[in-house]
C-alpha cells in the first residue's frame, strides 16, 4: 500500500466511517428530522458590529488623520535634509 492518499481511498475512508456511525445507531433518519424540525426559531438576528462595539467609522477617520500626518511628517523630514 502507497502512503499516498488517492481520491479513491478518501472515498473508501469516508464510507467506512459512515458504515460505522450507521451501525452504532449515530445515524438516523428519525433523529435528522427532528434536528431540524423547528429550525426558524434556532436563528436569532443579531447585529454583530453592534453587539461587539466595533467602531469601524471612527476608526477609519482616525487612521486617514494619522496618514495624513505621517505624510507631512515625511516630507517635512525629506525637505530638511
Amino acid at each position: 500500500m502507497s502512503n499516498k492518499l488517492t481520491v479513491q481511498r478518501i472515498k473508501e475512508i469516508i464510507n467506512e466511517e459512515k458504515k460505522k456511525l450507521k451501525d452504532e445507531s449515530l445515524i438516523s433518519s428519525d433523529a435528522v428530522e427532528d434536528a431540524w424540525s423547528g429550525g426558524d426559531n434556532l436563528v436569532k438576528k443579531i447585529d454583530y458590529i453592534k453587539k461587539l462595539g466595533i467602531k469601524e467609522s471612527k476608526l477609519r477617520k482616525k487612521a486617514d488623520i494619522y496618514k495624513k500626518l505621517r505624510e507631512r511628517l515625511t516630507s517635512s523630514v525629506k525637505r530638511s535634509k
